[in-house]
């Protein structure tokens, strides 16, 4: 028997907990996630669900086990960090995987398959280990397979809501735009930040203003606009919005075709899903050379708001 992984990833900003640092996933890596989803549960009839504590990060509601059994995967989808696995009763589960979540899919079909060296987006094959005790919700589907939601610090979220009220969530209804949308433009970004007096990189942190980027994706973009993260939002010109939209686009992209980015060994896995952080352009380089053709600067790390903001002294003034 064999084990897909959907593994979070420590992307988003700092948490300081027992004197370590862990970080939480940016858009890229829960879109990495959705679409492996979208591969393995979607169409499947959910059979059974269990649940064995009351609450992860926020109390667990009591109804799922009534309202979600019997009931067919809809559809997948992702709303900034946030992953919406749709059914066909007009009922929408929502998940934050937050510090250590994952989602594991358990198929007891491929017990004589040999894993593969190939990996799907998102997905990963494994032997198949016992249910650890961190293990806080089963979903078994009427195929034999099984959804299991583990975490293990439980700052991760789950929660059931009627479809045609999910805008007005209180997890979603004050997301900003999703920033590979035609919702969000250069005018829109410049709208939102023209009257605060904070920085450029706070302000695209801000889920308010644009959902889904994190600290990482930030300081790459940033960079590659040639933007200081320090610069005041009331001081960003035009093309400076453009620049930026069109970057934080282009950075997007790329990290979901590479999969996201994992900077942490998950020994557990074998292995990691995502490989953009080869591909990091300032992020975690301090004292390194800048990367830009014909710039003589250094990456310097500095914090900023409780994160460290990595840029160039050089091309980012």
């Amino acid at each position: 028997m064999y084990i897909f992984i959907l593994k979070e990833y420590y992307n988003n900003f700092k948490i300081q907990k027992n004197n370590k640092v862990y970080l939480l996933p940016e858009l890229p890596e829960v879109e990495t996630i959705s679409r492996g989803l979208k591969l393995k549960i979607i169409g499947k009839k959910i059979s059974k669900y269990q649940q064995f504590r009351e609450d992860l990060r926020w109390p667990i509601p009591t109804c799922m086990k009534e309202l979600i059994e019997g009931t067919i995967i809809k559809s997948i989808a992702r709303r900034g960090k946030f992953l919406l696995i749709n059914l066909d009763v007009d009922y929408t589960i929502i998940i934050h995987l937050g510090m250590s979540g994952r989602l594991l899919i358990y198929n007891p079909f491929d017990k004589y398959r040999k894993p593969s060296k190939e990996k799907e987006m998102g997905i990963f094959l494994h032997t198949l280990v016992k249910p650890g005790k961190h293990d806080h919700i089963k979903i078994d589907f009427d195929d034999g397979s099984q959804m299991v939601f583990n975490d293990v610090r439980r700052f991760g979220a789950i929660d059931l809501i009627r479809s045609e009220k999910l805008v007005f969530h209180k997890w979603l209804s004050k997301l900003g735009p999703e920033p590979l949308s035609n919702n969000f433009s250069p005018q829109v970004l410049q709208k939102k930040i023209e009257n605060k007096k904070c920085s450029i990189k706070a302000a695209i942190l801000d889920q308010g203003i644009v959902s889904g980027i994190g600290n990482i994706y930030a300081c790459e973009a940033l960079w590659e606009a040639k933007i200081s993260p320090f610069k005041i939002c009331s001081k960003m010109t035009e093309q400076d919005c453009y620049s930026l939209v069109k970057e934080l686009r282009n950075v997007l992209k790329k990290a979901i075709n590479s999969g996201g980015s994992s900077l942490k060994d998950f020994k557990a896995t074998g292995g990691e899903l995502g490989y953009f952080q080869n591909l990091l352009s300032v992020y975690s380089r301090e004292k390194l050379n800048c990367k830009r053709v014909l710039c003589k600067g250094k990456i310097k790390r500095q914090a900023q708001s409780g994160r460290s903001t990595f840029f160039c002294v050089n091309c980012q003034s």
